[in-house]
């Protein structure tokens, strides 16, 4: 159920593929492109998702809610789904209001699912 969740996600132009990853890493589920190191990413994301939670917190920013790395080529955005982290790769021209919205709404269903 989690990639049909995944698969979703990537039908919005401009999304190049997201991962489920659990709290240490570990990959839950993946829909990405060969190209991408889905098992680098997942680690990755782990460890900037765990720094920007303890930031947040120390900054008295209650809970964290969602990271964004933007680079030339695209962003990842990052949105806390329980126990696991639900990233999503996209390029430049994603529109964000809408990737925002639906990775809530995605993130609502991987806490149901887990």
């Amino acid at each position: 159920m989690i990639s049909r969740v995944l698969k979703d996600l990537g039908r919005i132009e401009g999304v190049n593929g997201s991962l489920v990853v659990g709290k240490d890493g570990l990959i839950i589920e993946r829909d990405v492109s060969s190209d991408i190191d889905s098992e680098l990413v997942g680690a990755m994301s782990s460890a900037v998702f765990g720094t920007a939670e303890r930031s947040s917190e120390e900054m008295k920013h209650d809970k964290l809610q969602q990271v964004m790395i933007e680079g030339n080529k695209g962003k990842t955005l990052m949105i806390d789904s329980g126990e696991a982290i639900l990233a999503v790769i996209t390029d430049t021209s994603i529109n964000l209001g809408l990737i925002r919205l639906e990775m809530k709404r995605s993130s609502d269903r991987i806490m149901e699912l887990l």
